[in-house]
């Protein structure tokens, strides 16, 4: 009986193992850049989607908050916003005053539907509006719902939601703190608290998407 001790093929056999091994790395390194750009992508659409978000909220606060509380939110006011944004609004004004100058309640906010109050921004929202992008002039579909409104003062007893400034000017008196001899300024007392859901979507593809829930203090 003798032993066999042939090696013809091993240079083969080695070859093919160390294919296998460089295609299952290239494969996993393919697996890796892919899913890198996957990941990277869905960034920068949620990033869109967000940014606008911030713009809407910017918007609102500043400029529709201080219409309503000033009670310049008339049909003049919105038809300029229906022609820069397209704003339209989604609830009745009577239910957007009223969360604007009421802290919540199905008393206060009786002219609000049910779905006026769910925290979904798309189920019956205040306002919505356009923000136009730059490569997109389609642009960004924005929801906006106040669901909740802590006032300062007391509104039963005749004091206002908000003792703030209603111009909508975003500066403090005269700049006291930096140049009078006191070196304080005045504060506003007695804000009033907005809970505010916004959800904004590309108008092209809604799936492109971002929510936030807004706590603002006016």
């Amino acid at each position: 009986m003798s032993t066999v001790r042939n090696e013809n093929g091993i240079a083969l056999v080695t070859a093919l193992l160390f294919t296998l091994i460089s295609l299952g790395i290239m494969m996993a390194l393919l697996t890796i850049v892919i899913q890198g750009t996957q990941v990277s992508a869905a960034n920068k659409i949620y990033k869109n989607a967000t940014e606008a978000g911030y713009g809407a909220v910017d918007l609102v606060t500043k400029d529709v908050f201080p219409a309503i509380l000033s009670s310049a939110f008339d049909s003049t006011y919105q038809e300029t916003m229906q022609n820069k944004v397209g704003m339209v609004l989604s609830s009745t004004n009577a239910c957007l005053t009223q969360k604007m100058t009421t802290s919540t309640s199905s008393v206060n906010w009786s002219s609000c539907s049910t779905l006026a109050t769910t925290p979904l921004p798309k189920e019956a929202p205040d306002l919505t509006f356009t923000l136009k992008a730059a490569n997109d002039p389609t642009g960004f579909k924005i929801f906006t719902k106040i669901v909740d409104t802590k006032c300062g003062g007391d509104t039963s007893a005749g004091q206002p939601c908000t003792n703030s400034d209603t111009s909508g000017v975003d500066y403090l008196d005269a700049g006291g703190g930096v140049t009078a001899g006191s070196g304080s300024v005045t504060p506003q007392h007695k804000p009033a608290y907005f809970r505010l859901e916004v959800q904004s979507e590309r108008a092209v593809n809604p799936s492109e998407k971002a929510q936030m829930s807004v706590l603002y203090g006016y």
